[in-house]
């Protein structure tokens, strides 16, 4: 269930900072005000950091599954990780938009401009890859993870199984009429 929350808070996030977030009117001569062109920008194009995040996100849901142990909670740490700086980036957005569209260069270089409300839909997805992250920090080392059929236990070598097949040995089982690989 945890892994479903991850990869639809992640899909959430992706889609949040694609779609526009803010838009300003910028005069195409300067000096005139008159005349001008609107310029929407999306999320990922304000935060270019915190729009890929998400993605990390949702590759982390194969990460679960591949992983056990220390290394679960290290993907668990990746996924907090990538929620707070996308929730950071948002609620940054949230509080004061204006100052994220403003080059510190030039910082008078629109004359209107105006956000949309997808940051918050961004806010809520980055909260909650935060807390499916720290839900993998805390309990993922006791998940089961991926099938342990066909790694070989940590007792025996290589080529000295209790049950290996030898080549002189697969021959004479296939004398007897034995089939040697069961």
């Amino acid at each position: 269930m945890a892994l479903i929350g991850l990869a639809a808070a992640a899909l959430v996030v992706i889609a949040a900072f694609a779609l526009p977030w803010a838009s300003v009117s910028v005069p195409l001569v300067s000096g005139l005000s008159d005349t001008g062109t609107e310029v929407t920008f999306t999320g990922r194009e304000i935060y270019p950091l915190a729009g890929v995040m998400p993605w990390l996100g949702l590759a982390a849901v194969g990460g679960v599954f591949a992983t056990r142990g220390w290394a679960r909670v290290i993907v668990g740490l990746v996924v907090l990780a990538t929620g707070l700086v996308s929730a950071v980036s948002a609620i940054g957005f949230g509080l004061d938009p204006q100052a994220a569209l403003v080059d510190p260069l030039n910082p008078d270089p629109f004359t209107q401009w105006a956000s949309t409300p997808w940051w918050v839909l961004g806010l809520i997805g980055a909260l909650g890859l935060a807390a499916v992250g720290g839900l993998i920090v805390a309990r993922g080392r006791t998940w089961p993870g991926l099938s342990q059929r066909y790694e070989r236990s940590s007792g025996t070598k290589a080529g000295q199984d209790a049950g290996s097949i030898t080549a002189l040995s697969a021959w004479d089982a296939l004398d007897r009429g034995e089939d040697p690989t069961t």
